[in-house]
C-alpha cells in the first residue's frame, strides 16, 4: 500500500498499534477483573460459611441448623445469583441442604480454613466455598467425624457484573481511540498548515519569480527539502540572469553596426542614379529600421524583466501620477502624430490620479500603446490618451478610430512576436503589447483590449485595481 499523506501514514501506523494495545490491555484487565470480582464475591461466601458454622449443632444426635434461609435469601438479593448450601458429616451419614453439592477435587479440607473453587451442579456453573469443622465439645459427632459446610453461588451475577465493567472499559477505550484519531488529524492539519500556506504563496507567484522560499515558519522536517528547492531555484536564477545578460549585451552591441549601416544606406541613396537602385535601397532602409526597432524593443523587454526581478527581490513601489505620465508620453509622440496628420490629444481629470507602481515602466507601457496607435492608424485618425478613475479601477487608456483588431487577435494579444491581421500589413515585431502586458503584471495591474465605442477602432488600457492606489487623489 502506497501512503501519500502524512495524516494517513500516521493513522495507518498508530491505529493498529493502538488497537493491539487496547485489545491486550482489555484482555489483561479481564483477567485481573475476574480475580478481583472473585475476591470480592468470595468474601460473601466466606461470611456465609462462618454464619452457618455458628448456627450448626449436634445436640439432637444429628445435624441441626437454625434457619439460615433468611441469610441465604439476603445473599441472593445482594449478588443477584442463586445460592446453594450443604452441611454434612464427612462420613456422609448426616446431611442438610442441597445433596451432592460437589466437593473440591484432589484436596483435603483443612479445619476452619475455607477453600474456594469452581464446579458444576446439574449443569450449572457454581462458585463454591467449603470449610471443615473438627469435632468439639460444642459439636459432638459420631466416631469423631468432621462436619463439612459448603455454600455455592451461581456465576450469573459475577459474569453479568464483569460484562458490564468490560463493556464500560471497551466504551472508554473506543472513546479514547476516536479522540486519538481526531487529535492526530487535527495535529497533522496544524502541522501541515504552514506547508499548505507556503504552497499557496508559491502557486500565486508569477512565472519568473525565483525568490527563495521562506523556511522559518515551516516544520523542521520539511526544511531540508525547501533548502534543496531554494538551491535549485538559485541555480536556475543565475542561469536565467546570464542568458538575459547575454541577450541585453547582444542587443546593445547590434545597435552600433545597425546605425553605421543606416548611415551607409543614406549615403548610397544619395548616390543612386536609377529608380531600381533607389527602390532596393529604400527596401534595405526599411528593413534596417525594423531591425533597429526590434533591437530597441528587445532591450526594453530585457529592462522590464530586470525590473521585475528587482521588484521581487524587495524593491518597493512608488507613487506615480498617471496624469503626468500621460502628458509626458503625449509630448514625446506629438511630432510623430502630426507627421501623419492625426488628431492626437489628452483627456485628463482636474486632479492628479496616483497609483503605486514603477514610474518608468508605466511610462514605457503607455509609450508602446501610443506608438502602436500612431503606427497602425491611417492619416487623419483620432487618438486620445485618457486617465480615469472608477469605483473599482484606475484606467490609463489609449483610444483610436483606426482599423482595430479582430476578437481572436485581441484574445491572443500580449503573446510575444504575435501580430493581428490588421498589423500584418505594417512593419513591426509583435513585442509592443507583450511588453505592455508584462509591465502591467509587474505593477499589479492588467492590460485590456476592446473595440472602440463607435464600433471602429481600438481601446487599449492598463487597469490598476483601486486597492493598489492611495485613498486620496490629491
Amino acid at each position: 500500500m502506497v501512503l501519500n499523506s502524512v495524516r494517513s501514514t500516521l493513522l495507518w501506523i498508530l491505529i493498529p498499534a493502538v488497537l493491539l494495545t487496547s485489545g491486550l490491555s482489555l484482555w489483561i484487565s479481564g483477567l485481573e477483573l475476574r480475580d478481583q470480582v472473585n475476591t470480592a464475591f468470595d468474601r460473601a461466601l466466606a461470611g456465609a460459611l462462618q454464619s452457618i458454622a455458628l448456627n450448626v449443632n449436634t445436640e439432637s444426635g444429628g445435624l441441626a441448623m437454625e434457619q439460615p434461609f433468611y441469610m441465604l435469601e439476603f445473599m441472593e438479593l445482594a449478588t443477584d445469583s442463586r445460592v446453594y448450601f450443604r452441611v454434612a458429616t464427612e462420613d456422609g451419614l448426616s446431611e442438610i441442604g442441597y445433596a451432592l453439592l460437589p466437593m473440591p477435587e484432589g484436596e483435603r479440607l483443612e479445619d476452619g480454613r475455607p477453600v474456594f473453587y469452581n464446579a458444576e451442579y446439574f449443569g450449572e456453573p457454581l462458585r463454591i466455598a467449603a470449610m471443615a469443622l473438627n469435632s468439639s465439645p460444642r459439636l459432638i459427632t459420631p466416631l469423631g467425624s468432621r462436619i463439612i459446610i459448603q455454600v455455592g453461588e451461581s456465576m450469573e451475577g459475577r459474569d453479568a457484573f464483569m460484562q458490564r465493567v468490560l463493556i464500560q472499559t471497551l466504551r472508554k477505550d473506543t472513546a479514547i481511540l476516536v479522540l486519538f484519531i481526531l487529535l492526530i488529524s487535527i495535529g497533522a492539519i496544524l502541522a501541515l498548515r504552514p506547508l499548505r500556506e507556503t504552497s499557496e504563496r508559491i502557486r500565486q507567484r508569477s512565472a519568473g519569480n525565483l525568490q527563495p522560499i521562506e523556511e522559518a515558519a515551516l516544520p523542521r522536517e520539511v526544511r531540508p527539502l525547501v533548502q534543496a528547492i531554494n538551491i535549485h531555484m538559485e541555480r536556475y536564477a543565475r542561469k536565467a540572469t546570464t542568458q538575459q545578460q547575454f541577450l541585453d549585451d547582444t542587443s546593445h552591441q547590434l545597435r552600433t553596426p545597425l546605425s553605421v549601416l543606416m548611415m551607409q544606406v543614406e549615403y548610397a541613396k544619395s548616390l543612386a542614379v536609377t529608380d531600381e537602385m533607389k527602390e532596393v535601397l529604400d527596401a534595405i532602409q526599411q528593413r534596417l529600421n525594423n531591425t533597429i526597432q526590434l533591437t530597441n524593443q528587445m532591450m526594453a523587454l530585457g529592462r522590464v524583466h530586470d525590473a521585475a526581478d528587482k521588484l521581487r527581490a524587495g524593491q518597493s513601489l512608488e507613487e506615480v501620477d498617471l496624469c503626468q505620465v500621460a502628458r509626458d508620453v503625449v509630448g514625446e509622440f506629438l511630432a510623430a502624430a502630426r507627421t501623419k496628420r492625426q488628431d492626437f490629444g489628452l483627456d485628463l481629470p482636474g486632479t492628479p490620479i496616483i497609483v503605486n507602481g514603477i514610474g518608468w515602466l508605466i511610462h514605457q507601457a503607455l509609450s508602446n500603446m501610443v506608438s502602436n496607435a500612431i503606427k497602425y492608424c491611417p492619416e487623419y485618425s483620432r487618438i486620445t490618451v485618457s486617465v480615469a478613475r472608477t469605483d473599482d479601477e484606475v484606467v490609463l487608456q489609449v483610444e483610436d478610430n483606426g482599423p482595430g483588431m479582430l476578437p481572436e487577435d485581441m484574445a491572443l494579444a500580449g503573446h510575444r512576436f504575435r501580430r493581428g491581421a490588421a498589423g500584418r500589413a505594417q512593419h513591426g515585431s509583435g513585442l509592443g503589447l507583450a511588453i505592455v502586458q508584462t509591465i502591467a503584471e509587474i505593477n499589479h495591474a492588467y492590460m485590456k483590449l476592446e473595440p472602440a465605442h463607435e464600433g471602429k477602432g481600438l481601446i487599449a488600457s492598463v487597469r490598476f485595481p483601486v486597492r493598489y492606489s492611495p485613498d486620496s487623489t490629491t
